[in-house]
C-alpha cells in the first residue's frame, strides 16, 4: 500500500523561516483567503507539526482543498467509509502496518485524516464524471469479469518452472499448496491486488489450465523481478451485454478518471476559482501555480 497525500513533496529547512517571515510573527495573519474561510499562520504551524516531512506549500494546498471539498462533499463521506478503508489497509499490511505508518510520517489519526481527504477528492471527481452509455461501452471493451485462480509467486524463473511441472504432475498437491499459501484469489480486470501481467496471462487460460511459462513481473521501484505461476480455476465469459456489469464498469471509469491528472487538476482549478482562493504572502505566491497552468492549457486547447 502506498500511503498517499495530495501532492506530497519533501519539506525543506526553510519552512519555519518562511512561516515567520510571511506572518511577520503574527500567528493570526492570513496566508490563504477563500469564500467563507481563511488559513492563518497558526493553522499552518499546526499542520507542520502533524506532518513534519511535508513542505509548507503542499500543506497549504491540502488544507485549502480539504476546506473546499468538506463544504461541497463532506456529507457524502462518512466516518464508516473512512474506518473501512483504514481497516482494509491495516489488514493488507498486517504486522508491518505500524512501521509503514511511521515511515510515511503518519499516526493512525493523521492517516485517517489523509484517507478522508482522498475520499473527498474522489467524491469531487465522481461528481464531474459523465457516466454515459458510450463511456460504459468503451470501458466494457477491455473489461474482463471476475475469475477465480490459484496464483503463486516465486523468486526465480527456475523455481516457477518447477512449480509448473508440479502442477502438471500432481494437480491436487499443487492446489493444496497454493491454498495454504493464500494463493486462491478472485479478481477482475479492474483489481489492483494482482499484477497486470499476471491478470493478462490468467484471462487467457481455460478452467484447470496452468500457465505454460513463468509470468515475469518487474517491481518498478526496485527493478527486481518476480515470477508467477497461475492455474485458472473458473474463468468467465463476459458476453455482449455491458449493462450486466454496470456497477463494475462505473468503478473502472472512476479509477481511470482519478488517475487522469489533467482531469483532476481541471476540477481543482474550477473550485479554486469558484471559491476565489487568494494567497497573500509573496513567499507562497506559487502555491497554486500548477493549477493556474492547467487552466491556461485548457484555454489554449479551446
Amino acid at each position: 500500500m502506498n500511503f498517499k497525500k495530495l501532492g506530497v513533496v519533501v519539506a525543506t529547512g526553510l519552512t519555519v523561516v518562511t512561516l515567520a517571515s510571511c506572518g511577520k510573527n503574527d500567528a493570526n495573519s492570513d496566508i490563504v483567503t477563500m469564500k467563507g474561510d481563511t488559513i492563518r499562520v497558526t493553522d499552518l504551524y499546526t499542520q507542520t507539526k502533524e506532518y513534519p516531512t511535508t513542505g509548507a506549500s503542499t500543506l497549504l494546498q491540502n488544507m485549502t482543498f480539504n476546506k473546499i471539498f468538506e463544504k461541497e462533499f463532506g456529507k457524502k463521506v462518512s466516518d464508516k467509509e473512512v474506518a473501512k478503508e483504514f481497516d482494509t489497509q491495516k489488514a493488507s499490511l498486517g504486522t508491518n502496518f505500524a512501521s509503514a505508518l511511521q515511515q510515511a510520517g503518519y499516526t493512525e489519526s493523521s492517516y485517517k485524516d489523509s484517507i478522508r481527504s482522498q475520499l473527498l477528492l474522489k467524491a469531487a471527481v465522481v461528481d464531474k464524471i459523465k457516466f454515459t452509455d458510450d463511456a460504459y461501452k468503451s470501458a466494457f471493451e477491455t473489461y474482463h469479469p471476475e475469475v477465480s485462480a490459484l496464483i503463486l509467486p516465486e523468486k526465480s524463473a527456475d523455481d516457477a518452472k518447477a512449480k509448473i511441472a508440479d502442477a502438471q504432475k500432481s494437480p491436487d498437491d499443487f492446489d493444496k499448496a497454493a491454498k495454504e499459501q493464500k494463493g486462491d484469489l478472485k479478481f477482475d480486470s479492474a483489481s489492483t491486488s494482482v499484477p497486470k501481467e499476471v491478470m493478462t496471462a490468467a484471462f487467457k487460460l481455460k478452467d484447470g489450465e496452468v500457465s505454460a511459462e513463468p509470468i515475469s513481473v518487474m517491481d518498478p521501484q526496485t527493478g527486481a523481478s518476480s515470477f508467477y505461476v497461475v492455474k485458472m480455476v473458473k474463468n468467465a465469459d463476459k458476453g455482449t451485454d455491458w449493462k450486466k456489469y454496470k456497477k463494475e464498469l462505473k468503478a473502472v471509469i472512476t479509477t481511470s478518471k482519478q488517475n487522469d491528472t489533467q482531469f483532476v487538476n481541471s476540477i481543482i482549478t474550477k473550485y479554486l476559482k469558484d471559491y476565489n482562493v487568494k494567497v497573500k504572502p509573496k513567499e507562497f505566491s506559487n502555491t497554486f501555480a500548477a493549477f493556474e497552468s492547467t487552466s491556461d492549457s485548457s484555454k489554449a486547447k479551446k
